[in-house]
């Protein structure tokens, strides 16, 4: 079941699928080489909730590295399925799959940190033990299902994650992310006029009986007085820190809070 040469390798960027609802179908494959008689496997990717990704899924083959597959932009929370062909396993025939996750945001705020993997279930890291269904009478007789459970946890490392296998089938992939430090309510690694902004129009549409607008983590990032409400005071103490250390006053969030108790 070899493949037509490929004159060029085919981007992810020129055939990106739109964003998907969760709980979608087989999604479509973006190699326009693609035969679905030659389908003998899948791949499933389950996002958490209040995660969104970027997932693609790449080969390499006698013909070329890096061909792309299948691309799917801002995959939000559901199941993600993608139809894998198999292949003879020889030396004139064979397929490496290369799975890459891209988390992008999740309930802790914005992130941005990559997984990626031959797709290998025998866990030696190898590619020649990735996702190789021998399929040597051309029929897809020996179908798998792999699945990838996608989890975020807090942690003291950022930017990091690990991967615990299941069973031969099914693996983990732990994300771990740093929460926001208090103040950066964007979490954007910096508190300045913004997170003051957000804080206050936080507080300005609680006050007129509307949702706030951030999440339960924003809202503790928010609460810098730690009086339990997110109102003027945080936001005019936000403010005050981010001109305090604008004067190039090198000083914590904590110290300089320490420092106005010590004054009032």
């Amino acid at each position: 079941m070899k493949i037509n040469k490929t004159a060029a390798l085919i981007t992810a960027a020129a055939l990106t699928i739109s964003p998907l609802t969760a709980n979608a179908a087989a999604q479509k494959p973006v190699f326009p080489q693609f035969n679905k008689n030659e389908v003998n496997g899948t791949v499933t990717v389950n996002i958490p909730d209040g995660a969104v990704a970027d997932i693609d899924i790449t080969f390499d083959s006698p013909e070329g590295k890096g061909f792309s597959y299948y691309t799917v932009k801002d995959a939000a929370k559901g199941e993600y399925s993608f139809d894998i062909e198999g292949r003879d396993n020889t030396k004139d025939d064979y397929r490496y799959y290369q799975l890459t996750i891209n988390l992008k945001e999740t309930k802790l705020g914005t992130v941005s940190s990559s997984f990626s993997e031959y797709i290998d279930f025998i866990n030696d890291g190898s590619k020649k033990d990735s996702f190789l269904i021998p399929d040597k009478n051309d029929n897809p007789d020996s179908f798998k299902k792999y699945t990838y459970d996608l989890t975020v946890k807090e942690a003291e490392k950022a930017n990091s994650w690990e991967v615990k296998v299941v069973d031969k089938v099914k693996k983990s992939v732990i994300f771990n992310q740093m929460p926001p430090a208090l103040g950066d309510v964007n979490n954007d690694g910096k508190i300045d006029a913004v997170d003051a902004s957000a804080t206050l129009t936080a507080y300005a549409k609680e006050s007129a009986k509307l949702d706030s607008g951030l999440s339960e983590i924003q809202k503790k990032t928010a609460d810098v007085n730690k009086d339990g409400n997110v109102d003027g005071n945080d936001a005019s103490f936000i403010l005050s820190y981010y001109a305090y250390i604008s004067a190039e006053k090198d000083i914590t969030l904590d110290e300089f809070s320490a420092n106005r108790n010590k004054k009032a």
